[in-house]
């Protein structure tokens, strides 16, 4: 193994990298004196290639470098520019160290199927694509800035792994991940991408996983994910990227460890995309921090918080499951389902939100158990609009409204719950307007108004549960007919149960510490079996006499003013003939 060294003196043997070339055999090293070669060569040959500086500028190739026939070169403190391409790497190994390129035309880097590259400590600028690889590449300690299109290209059955790099001010994107290629990228830096195709794209069936990055400062967005493509991402941080921080219009996406903060929207989920979100945070969006329509995705061991709308947003049948997370302090309902939305959710806690925790509406559906919603400052939890949720295991407390509001014939199941200390001015409980709750085994205790209110038309079952500590009626029912089974009322105010134009059933229930066991208005039609079962006979009864009674009051009172009125008639009569008999008398003594 010789060195040869090229040189623009004159008494160089060899001015021209070329001449050395020719020269050189498998295992040379060809040192380059400072100076510009116009120069485009093809290497298929095993050499290393070195500029006799540590700047690579000082020695400038004003060409381009293509690697064929299996050859591994080295190349090392050279400078590339002024053609299309600087290195092609058709077929071999490349391994370039400290070089820089730029205002290369299309490729600063271009690596085909049977190339390999191994890019250290380089920077690629103000060219056309940074590096274009549908080879092999490892990339570690650069820097990429400010390129015409992608900063880095991943296509066919491209293999990508990258480590240690800034990726910034591109006019497209930082990373553009295509096709069948799988990318690993470590401890990098994307900003200032600002393009339609956001710092980082992702398309067919492309594969990257991204490990303790941070992508932040875009005008355009972080990330677009679409067709089949899975991106990961591990202790990553998003900042700053709007409108979306995170979008998928299908494929895969993998976060955790991670944090996506300040920008509109977090992540948004479509076109049946799926995210799986684990261990992350999601903070300060001024819109919904999780948006998912017709899509899935999947929250264990997360917080959402801060957010100026709502902390998950869904529509258009999407699925949405929720595990051991917390969502809390957001200005709109923190939980909002619509369009045939639908949400699991276990062991998790929705609370301090300046609206609701959990509004379904559209015929949305939500199964939730083993969960905490508390001091939300609306209705805690609104099934509206023939909605359905079953409630397992939940606690419900210190809302600023109600705890739970069903309305528009929705359909509440709930077991094993409890409610307690709401508003001084709303029911815990609240059914209205041809809906159905059917409640088992839970608890409503302990606030000002009524434990549960059933209106307009509402029913449902109400077994096994103890309901106390209520000044108003702690069941009340208007217009409605649920039915209320062995269950425990006790230690309220007004009393057990109001009926008011109500049917149902009130079966073996057991009542205690009320003014009033079971107060009641209006035409009933309620079943009473068990304690109280006298209640309707006795108001109808009493309603009876009451009746009779006013009819009897009204006859005598008749009676009386006719009397009355016949005395001061018979009166005024009397008083009339006097006064003529005193007028003849006066006339008679005036005649005398």
């Amino acid at each position: 193994m010789k060195k040869i060294q090229v040189s623009r003196k004159l008494l160089s043997k060899y001015k021209t990298i070329r001449q050395a070339l020719l020269d050189a055999n498998d295992g040379d090293t060809i040192e380059i004196e400072p100076g510009l070669y116009n120069e485009s060569l093809q290497l298929s040959k095993s050499v290393t290639i070195i500029g006799l500086s540590n700047q690579p500028e000082d020695v400038r190739i004003a060409g381009r470098f293509k690697v064929t026939k299996n050859a591994s070169v080295h190349i090392k403190n050279l400078s590339f520019s002024q053609s299309d391409k600087g290195l092609l790497i058709e077929q071999g190994h490349a391994y370039v160290i400290h070089c820089q390129f730029h205002e290369l035309k299309k490729y600063a880097i271009q690596i085909k199927e049977q190339g390999h590259l191994s890019l250290t400590d380089a920077t690629i600028r103000h060219n056309g694509i940074g590096i274009h690889n549908r080879g092999r590449a490892r990339i570690e300690y650069c820097a990429l800035y400010e390129q015409h299109g992608s900063q880095v290209y991943t296509g066919s059955n491209g293999r990508l792994i990258m480590k240690h790099s800034h990726l910034y001010n591109g006019e497209t994107t930082a990373f553009y991940f295509d096709q069948e290629s799988r990318s690993y990228v470590e401890h990098c830096q994307l900003y200032g991408h600002h393009s339609s195709q956001r710092q980082i794209k992702a398309q067919g069936n492309s594969e990257a996983v991204l490990e303790s990055c941070q992508i932040y400062e875009s005008q355009s967005g972080a990330v677009y994910l679409q067709d089949h493509a899975k991106l990961t991402f591990r202790s990553s941080r998003f900042s700053d990227n709007v409108p979306v921080q995170i979008e998928a219009h299908g494929g895969e996406l993998f976060l955790k460890n991670s944090t996506i903060e300040n920008a509109q929207i977090g992540i948004k989920l479509e076109n049946g995309s799926k995210g799986e979100i684990e261990q992350c945070t999601i903070k300060d969006h001024t819109h919904d921090q999780l948006m998912v329509q017709d899509a899935s995705a999947y929250l264990f061991h997360c917080k959402v918080h801060n957010g100026e709308r709502s902390a998950i947003s869904q529509t258009a049948n999407s699925y949405v499951y929720i595990e051991a997370t917390d969502l809390f302090n957001h200005a709109m309902p923190q939980l909002a389902l619509s369009e045939k939305a639908r949400l699991s959710m276990k062991h998790s806690s929705v609370f301090e939100g300046a609206h609701y925790g959990l509004w379904l509406t559209e015929r949305s559906s939500a199964t939730i158990a083993h969960c905490r919603f508390f001091d939300n400052e609306l209705n805690q939890l609104v099934v509206a609009d023939f909605s359905e949720a079953t409630l397992d295991d939940v606690d419900v407390f210190n809302g600023r409204q109600s705890g739970l509001y069903i309305i528009d014939g929705s359909l509440v199941h709930l077991t094993n719950s409890s409610f307690y200390h709401h508003h001084d001015a709303y029911p815990q409980l609240f059914v209205s307007n041809g809906s159905q709750l059917n409640m088992n085994e839970s608890k409503v205790i302990d606030s000002y108004e009524s434990g549960i209110r059933f209106e307009k038309q509402s029913y449902g079952l109400i077994e096994h549960c103890q309901i106390n500590g209520h000044y108003e009626a702690q069941i009340d029912i208007r217009n409605s007919s649920p039915t209320i089974r062995e269950t425990f009322i006790q230690d309220g105010g007004t009393c057990a149960i109001r009926l008011l134009h109500a049917g149902g059933f009130i079966e073996n229930c057991f009542f205690t510490g009320h003014e009033h066991n079971i107060a009641i208005g209006g035409s009933c039609e309620t079943d009473i079996i068990g304690q109280e079962a006298d209640a309707l006979r006795q108001y109808e009864e009493a309603l009876s006499q009451t009746i009779d009674m006013d009819a009897g009051l009204k006859g005598e009172e008749l009676h009386n003013a006719l009397k009355k009125a016949q005395e001061t008639a018979d009166r005024d009569a009397r008083t009339a003939e006097i006064v003529g008999l005193v007028e003849q008398l006066e006339e008679r003594l005036g005649k005398k």
